[in-house]
């Protein structure tokens, strides 16, 4: 091992939350190391820029062969398949470009990086590890951002299963697909393979898919979700899977079983922690396996914070974003109000889902008092040309004040809307203040104006 190095400033972990980090505190002058073995992390070889990718052109296609045919004109009858190797070389040219501005944004700001595994070797140093060699790293302070891993599932199998990391072996698009775990990750995958023409089936061990949203969105996005064709089976789990001839067959605990070409398994992503031997570093946990944080992610060591997915708080690439905000503001002694509560989630299915603050049951448990304004997309003259109609916007807000615990919206447009929300929750604007904005028509944020006037 080479003598000691010394860094103000060492960031384990080159996904979007380190990457944030790192540059945050280099541009404010600080002698910043981003430790990884590659640039982009899980983020960009089995994450969010795939997933949104393959929801990207999986929409195209899908619009491309159900829609066209209302205005397009053809002689010939042709027959389009989704091509997964087109559409995996399609995903290297964005993971590749997304790398790049990392690496260049890097650069700009002055960042050292070096590649190799990390490891605490006391409370104040890392061993970094590569091919050829192991360096000793004293720093001041140090940003974990190791982001998560796939929970792995307990249920035997005699078929090879398929999850984020080895979507790509497939080679066309499986006439059937059953997908197990109903969260985030789940929904976005089962709209995917819907898209491109798969039998979907979601099975889910709670009473609802996406726990954490708002229950009157949910049910709105399971009752369009089953129209549109995906078949949900909740409050069951699978005991057993097993391949038989050219097909297989999902046991469920309620002793039935439904049969899919492929499984697809999704049942939640856990930090990635281990490998760092956290204990060295006087790292605690609490009793579910979390690192214990304080409201600015500083871990049990004082020079020590976590961001993104490694703190198990809130699996979004926004919530990336927003915690290196948080710890390079506090690590920088700087006053800025950031809470982790304000931090929206959108995801990209059909229909649509977003939501920033309190839901109407977190509301409840809180005690506060509070209001419920619901608007109904129906008729809104943007989904009606987009062919989909169907869809609301739920406002949590204070009676007294007008202004906005939570905002949750089904959807298309969700996102548009929810955005426009975040930054009033995150501003403490009152609803009341949207009656003194003109908006664009016809977009999804020209809604804003009717919601205006419902407001007394």
């Amino acid at each position: 091992m080479s003598e000691i190095e010394n860094y103000e400033i060492v960031v384990i972990g080159a996904g979007p939350a380190g990457i944030e980090t790192a540059k945050k505190l280099a541009d404010a002058g600080k002698q910043v190391l981003l430790v990884d073995k590659c640039v982009g992390g899980n983020y960009c070889s089995g994450g969010s820029v795939v997933s949104n990718t393959l929801l990207h052109v999986s929409h195209l296609y899908e619009r491309f062969v159900n829609k066209t045919s209302n205005f397009v004109d053809s002689e010939c009858n042709h027959e389009f398949h989704f091509d997964f190797k087109k559409a995996r070389k399609y995903v290297e040219t964005v993971t590749g470009k997304v790398v790049k501005g990392f690496i260049d944004d890097l650069s700009t700001s002055g960042v050292t990086l070096m590649n190799g595994f990390a490891e605490f070797a006391d409370k104040n140093s890392i061993k970094v590890t590569s091919d050829d060699n192991e360096r000793l790293i004293q720093f001041e302070k140090a940003i974990i951002a190791t982001g998560s891993n796939n929970m792995g599932t307990n249920v035997p199998s005699t078929k090879k299963l398929l999850d984020t990391t080895n979507l790509f072996d497939l080679e066309s698009a499986p006439k059937s697909v059953v997908i197990v775990g109903g969260g985030f990750i789940g929904t976005e995958y089962a709209t995917f393979f819907k898209r491109i023409g798969s039998q979907v089936t979601i099975i889910e061990k709670g009473e609802r898919l996406l726990s954490s949203i708002d229950a009157q969105v949910v049910k709105e996005f399971e009752d369009q979700f089953r129209k549109s064709g995906v078949e949900i089976l909740k409050g069951v789990s699978v005991d057993r899977i097993e391949k038989v001839g050219n097909k297989t067959i999902i046991f469920l605990d309620d002793e039935n079983k439904i049969e899919g070409e492929e499984v697809f398994v999704s049942v939640g992503r856990a930090p990635n922690l281990g490998k760092l031997i956290p204990e060295c570093a006087g790292i605690k946990f609490d009793e579910k396996g979390y690192p214990k944080l304080t409201k600015k992610l500083r871990t049990s060591n004082k020079d020590v914070y976590m961001v993104g997915d490694a703190t198990g708080m809130n699996m979004f690439v926004n919530w990336a974003y927003m915690s290196a905000d948080i710890a390079s503001t506090e690590i920088l002694e700087k006053k800025k109000n950031i809470s982790a509560d304000l931090c929206p989630r959108i995801l990209k299915l059909d229909p649509e889902i977003a939501s920033v603050g309190l839901s109407e049951a977190g509301a409840k448990t809180t005690g506060v008092e509070f209001k419920v304004l619901k608007h109904s997309f129906k008729n809104f003259e943007r989904s009606i040309v987009q062919g989909t109609i169907r869809g609301f916007v739920k406002i949590i807000y204070a009676p007294d004040t007008k202004k906005i615990l939570g905002c949750h919206a089904v959807g298309s447009g969700a996102s548009e809307l929810v955005s426009t929300f975040a930054m009033m929750v995150q501003s403490k604007m009152p609803l009341t203040k949207l009656e003194d904005f003109v908006f664009n028509h016809p977009t999804f944020s020209s809604t804003l104006g009717d919601i205006a006037g419902k407001i007394k």
